[in-house]
């Protein structure tokens, strides 16, 4: 949901995207954390995972996302998450590359792709657990939240809160997909600023029915309107002349 705060709730942070336990005009999630686990992926689930990728050199719409992992969550399944992003950006013309940045100053010199100097079209993902996100928030049912970002702005960045996928999974949604589709999300609040739909992923508020569809790989869109945005915004990023910012500098733990 669009909320204002710190990390949330105040007046520095944007585009908060929550789940809700209130009882009223929000639907609760209680009775969905009461469902089985869900075992065996439908046949569409499997064959959705079969075709993504994270290289397709015929697109002209790219962005490069730099993931700071503080999760520490195993490589292959943060890949996982990443090709649900490819194929959630994929849909709509855009190629999503990632690079794996450290999460110390000392493991810098490690990884050099994150050396390079950073463009509008670079994003900074930061993956964090429990104890980063309580720091940064008050909110606690948000799953991450995204900077507010000029187009003419680098290395903006957008937060997951990990730990809150994390539980999500303890009752039974696969949180690799989840993880894809909230990184999906906040980078759109990114790249087109505040708004929500009604229904898809760009919905402010996940309903069950949308975590459920989500783990069975059964896709959250975006609107045509959206798409077509995201496409455009990225287009014109690719060619904007990128504005002095301290921002240029390596992002490192802080």
């Amino acid at each position: 949901m669009w909320v204002e705060g710190d990390m949330g709730l105040g007046k520095n942070w944007r585009w908060a995207l929550g789940l809700s336990l209130m009882v009223g005009s929000v639907l609760s999630l209680g009775p969905a954390f009461a469902q089985p686990h869900l075992e065996d992926d439908p046949p569409l689930a499997r064959a959705q995972a079969r075709v993504v990728s994270h290289t397709v050199a015929s697109f002209d719409a790219k962005v490069t996302l730099r993931v700071y992992n503080y999760a520490r969550i195993d490589s292959e399944s943060l890949a996982r998450s990443e090709k649900v992003a490819d194929a959630i950006f994929g849909n709509v013309g855009i190629q999503t590359l990632w690079v794996d940045c450290p999460t110390s100053k000392e493991k810098l010199r490690a990884y050099p792709a994150c050396l390079s100097e950073m463009g509008t079209t670079d994003l900074v993902v930061k993956i964090l657990p429990r104890p980063m996100a309580m720091k940064l928030r008050r909110h606690t049912e948000s799953l991450g939240f995204a900077q507010a970002c000029p187009e003419t702005e680098p290395a903006c960045e957008l937060s997951v809160f990990y730990y809150r996928i994390d539980e999500l999974a303890t009752k039974g949604y696969k949180e690799d997909r989840i993880l894809g589709y909230v990184i999906a999300h906040e980078v759109a609040h990114v790249l087109i600023g505040p708004g929500h739909s009604e229904d898809g992923i760009m919905r402010g508020e996940w309903t069950p029915p949308d975590l459920q569809r989500i783990s069975w790989g059964l896709p959250l869109n975006f609107t045509s309107d959206q798409s077509k945005r995201l496409r455009d915004t990225v287009l014109r990023r690719t060619t904007r002349p990128v504005r002095e910012s301290p921002m240029r500098a390596i992002l490192t733990a802080r």
